[in-house]
């Protein structure tokens, strides 16, 4: 596994392609968080309050949220910095001057993207599958 130094003394991992420092993780984490407990909360108050099955859908949004922060900080990249070819190693945002290493960071922001869709879409389903009352 390669490493490479920052000028701000941080060993980032090329092969893992990471762009964001300890507290951007921090960041990403609580949004991710936050996000996640308001998904749930609005999951159980749908199906207490006997919302329409179609409406309950609009619990992917949230969940999707909290999967995008969750992933980001767990995978040490930022889908937006990636997607302009930008590091943020808690220093301020510098653009990321290896090519190869900008492209692996935008193909692993995709990768972050598609599996907080896929958990989103999963969790998403299993609200909509629960009963229209469940206190009956």
């Amino acid at each position: 596994m390669t490493t490479k130094a920052t000028k701000f003394g941080e060993a980032t991992d090329v092969g893992g392609a990471a762009n964001i420092g300890p507290r951007e993780r921090a960041k990403r984490r609580v949004m991710g968080i936050v996000a996640l407990v308001c998904g749930v909360g609005l999951a159980f108050l749908m199906v207490v309050l006997e919302a329409p099955r179609w409406s309950r859908a609009l619990v992917f949004f949230p969940v999707w949220l909290a999967g995008l922060g969750m992933f980001q900080a767990r995978e040490r990249t930022c889908i937006a910095l990636a997607a302009r070819g930008r590091c943020n190693f808690d220093a301020g945002e510098e653009a990321v001057a290896d090519a190869a290493l900008a492209a692996r960071l935008r193909e692993k922001a995709k990768g972050i993207t598609r599996r907080a869709v896929v958990v989103a879409a999963i969790i998403t389903t299993v609200v909509l599958l629960f009963p229209d009352s469940m206190l009956k």
